[in-house]
């Protein structure tokens, strides 16, 4: 194959630049005469650019797309159908949900490269000072919400006024995290045929006012509400706190021998459950577009991207989690902190198939919007009642549109 292609993914960690890098030579090793230019651009007009070059012609023959956001594209039809370019058992080689992710209609559209779900990283000295001594160490045994309260409130006592428990992941596009909590309390987000809100419910309203008493209780800094400037890493890296739910793509970053977390010896656990579990879908897809000028020789560079060669190493470099079934339950040699990774790996089985499902529809990055808007109202005050029949009304609309 020859040809010239164009690559654009928002800027990354050195491991993650390391992997597209790599996936760029063997591609091109295997295939002389054919050229990928990668083009990384800040995530904050991301898709900005995508947009407008999508209007005007002159978009990325391929683009990174987080899995919140594929929706947005399939459902406008500018993706490249790749169902011509796969065979059966090649899409059987990746894990069943991660293959949903991509579809629409049930037609796929790109590749789930990697995904990413969130953990609790702790402070072991601040637990220790807390007299807090057992800490789960598998996902059976994860906290009820009652017990994480239990070690919230002990933090709280032996913390100085300016420190904090936690901090949690939900800002920005990070909104969507909150959902977890909604899942754990045995809700989902949507109707079972997605066509939607399933919102208000009793486990939306106990999910609500769970999460709005982590300021009420002063668990975690009134700074950390969706529109903050501070991410929960962050206020985990600062000391700010002595726990923080993070993804595990920032393991390489608290695990950074000069900047990393210098708080002394920390660990990693699951989220906590209630009526049920849940986690949030994080990672990225790849996407062609469906007028690029040579559709086959970008669906030959989307199957070397997750190619299980390719996509081990880009997975061990960017410590993320891999989407092929192999690799999934292969032991990947992590460039970091390979004991929090597989904290991550073990908590991405609570990703279920609606989680999935309701995180990929059409409508999702207007509903993430949605949730942003209702969620920072409600932790400034804003009651229950009226964020989860503003959330319903906002998410039917983004539903039909």
């Amino acid at each position: 194959m020859t040809g010239n292609l164009t690559f654009a993914y928002w800027g990354g960690s050195d491991g993650e630049e390391a992997g597209f890098a790599y996936a760029k030579k063997k591609f091109e090793s295997e295939n002389p005469g054919a050229t990928v230019t990668l083009k990384a651009v800040p995530y904050a007009s991301f898709f900005s650019s995508i947009d407008r070059g999508i209007q005007a012609g002159n978009a990325p023959d391929i683009f990174r797309v987080d899995y919140t956001t594929i929706g947005k594209y399939s459902k406008n039809g500018v993706l490249l159908d790749v169902s011509p370019y796969f065979s059966t058992d090649e899409i059987d080689a990746f894990l069943p949900a991660m293959w949903g992710a991509i579809q629409y209609d049930g037609v796929p559209y790109g590749v789930p490269h990697q995904t990413d779900t969130t953990c609790i990283v702790y402070s072991k000295s601040a637990f220790e000072t807390a007299g807090i001594t057992s800490v789960p160490t598998t996902l059976k045994d994860a906290w009820t919400w009652d017990e994480f309260s239990e070690v919230a409130a002990k933090l709280r006592s032996s913390l100085a006024s300016n420190k904090f428990p936690f901090a949690y992941d939900w800002t920005l596009a990070g909104a969507y995290r909150w959902n977890s909590w909604l899942y754990q309390a045995g809700g989902t987000l949507l109707t079972s045929d997605l066509s939607a809100s399933a919102l208000p419910s009793d486990a939306a309203t106990k999910a609500l006012d769970y999460t709005k008493s982590f300021f009420t209780k002063k668990w975690v800094p009134a700074t950390n509400t969706i529109k903050t400037s501070t991410y929960s890493d962050n206020f985990f890296l600062d000391q700010t706190v002595a726990m923080s739910f993070v993804g595990d793509f920032l393991v390489p970053e608290l695990a950074a021998a000069k900047t990393g977390y210098q708080g002394g010896d920390w660990g990693a656990t699951f989220l906590p459950q209630d009526a049920g579990t849940g986690a949030d879908l994080g990672g990225n897809a790849i996407v062609a577009l469906k007028d690029t000028k040579d559709p086959e020789l970008a669906a030959a560079f989307l199957k070397t991207l997750v190619s299980e060669d390719c996509m081990k190493y880009f997975c061990e470099q960017a410590v993320e989690l891999p989407t092929l079934q192999r690799l999934a339950s292969e032991k990947l040699k992590y460039a970091y902190r390979p004991d929090v990774v597989a904290v991550c790996a073990e908590q991405a089985t609570t990703i279920s198939d609606t989680i999935v499902a309701e995180t990929t529809v059409g409508g999702f990055a207007d509903i993430n919007t949605a949730l942003q808007n209702q969620l920072e109202l409600a932790f400034h005050g804003q009651s229950t009642e009226s964020t989860l029949s503003a959330l319903s009304t906002q998410i039917n609309k983004a539903l039909s549109s």
